[in-house]
């Protein structure tokens, strides 16, 4: 009980608090209008009349600047609703207070004596009294609607401007997954050739180094031509060139990684390219593939309208210092901009044992297989 009575005395305070200005103002005003009228006419009235009266004259006040805003609000039923309401407004204030003034005089002490004017008079000094609140109400109406508008002005501006920041935070991760593959292309048409030239000299005299030089081109020329910021390849493109980076690692290693799976239904997915061979390629560089304790595998299917890529490898025990945590952030950009919240990378050490985890909504993958890059992110933006 007490807990709900100060509940409800911090409401009211919170009310008055925010409404100080308003009380303020009335009280000023009051104070003022009182002094003044009692100086001229050499008498002043009770604290009751006050009371009764400014509350019916306040009461006045915001009743209009709330009818005034209905009659405004639909500019086509302004023309009559307007008028209707202020004559409303007119008859109901002056009929009030003119049978109240009558009653206070005749059966209480607030309103002493007899009125000393006609009635004709005492109508049109309510009418005139009434006039008087409505135009200051129609003035707070209108002054009101300006800050509200104002108000509202600067929020866009500042959702505007915080749309802008967005925008460019964007473009500078796309700037950044850009250049990171850029990085990894030296000049292709000659580093090709030399890899050609390499595999002719190669070719009878080792033939697993010229097949590993082979497949190395392959992996590479692939790479270079893969721009995964403009358009989305099949995976079946990319598993292609993970199996040849699997068979140039088992002529390199002398043993063959066979913890690579992936399900028939994900081939024709279009999808970014050289995210799956920067997986692979970051567990035989960082990864112990020969561990007795955990399995090295690479896993691509369909889990409940989502395409799941899954890797789970042993940490080396002197684990390279440079270039899993920019080959996977460079994953993270690439995944934002192409599907933004529709896709997920999570990766984590457990223990010695590291495991990463992307999935993607099918629903994005079936849009981009029907729309480049561009054509996407404008279904994204809209």
């Amino acid at each position: 009980m007490d807990a709900q009575k100060s509940i409800l005395n911090k409401s009211i305070i919170h009310w008055f608090y925010g409404r100080k200005v308003h009380f303020i103002s009335w009280a000023i005003f009051i104070t003022w209008e009182a002094v003044i009228v009692g100086l001229i006419f050499g008498k002043f009235g009770t604290i009751a009349n006050y009371s009764i009266h400014y509350a019916i004259n306040i009461s006045l006040f915001y009743i209009h600047a709330y009818l005034l805003g209905k009659a405004l609000q639909f500019p086509n039923s302004t023309a009559w609703k307007l008028p209707l309401f202020i004559a409303i407004e007119i008859l109901a204030y002056i009929g009030f207070v003119f049978y109240l003034d009558s009653f206070l005089y005749i059966y209480t002490n607030i309103l002493e004596g007899k009125p000393n004017a006609s009635d004709k008079i005492r109508i049109l000094t309510l009418l005139w009294r009434c006039l008087f609140f409505i135009f200051f109400g129609t003035g707070y109406y209108f002054l009101i609607t300006y800050l509200s508008e104002k108000k509202e002005k600067q929020r866009i501006d500042k959702l505007r401007f915080k749309v802008l920041l967005e925008k460019e935070k964007t473009e500078k991760q796309l700037a950044l997954a850009r250049n990171a593959l850029l990085q990894a292309q030296i000049n292709p048409h000659l580093l090709f050739n030399t890899l050609e030239f390499i595999y002719q000299k190669l070719k009878n005299i080792s033939p697993n180094d010229a097949q590993a030089m082979l497949y190395l081109s392959e992996v590479m020329r692939y790479a270079a031509s893969a721009d995964g910021t403009k358009a989305f390849l099949s995976l079946r493109q990319e598993i292609a060139q993970c199996e040849n980076l699997i068979s140039l690692h088992g002529i390199t290693e002398g043993e063959l990684f066979t913890g690579f799976a992936y399900a028939p239904d994900v081939e024709e997915l279009a999808f970014i390219p050289l995210v799956l061979v920067t997986v692979l390629e970051n567990m035989f560089k960082h990864g112990d593939l020969k561990s007795d304790t955990v399995r090295a595998e690479l896993s691509i299917y369909l889990d409940n309208d989502a395409l799941v890529i899954e890797s789970i490898n042993a940490n080396r025990v002197f684990p390279h210092r440079k270039g899993l945590s920019s080959g996977l952030d460079n994953i993270k950009y690439r995944l934002e901009y192409a599907y933004g919240a529709q896709a997920v990378l999570h990766y984590e050490n457990v223990g010695d044992t590291f495991k990463l985890v992307i999935r993607v909504e099918k629903s994005a993958l079936n849009l981009s297989n029907n729309h480049p890059l561009e054509v996407l992110q404008q279904y994204k933006t809209s």
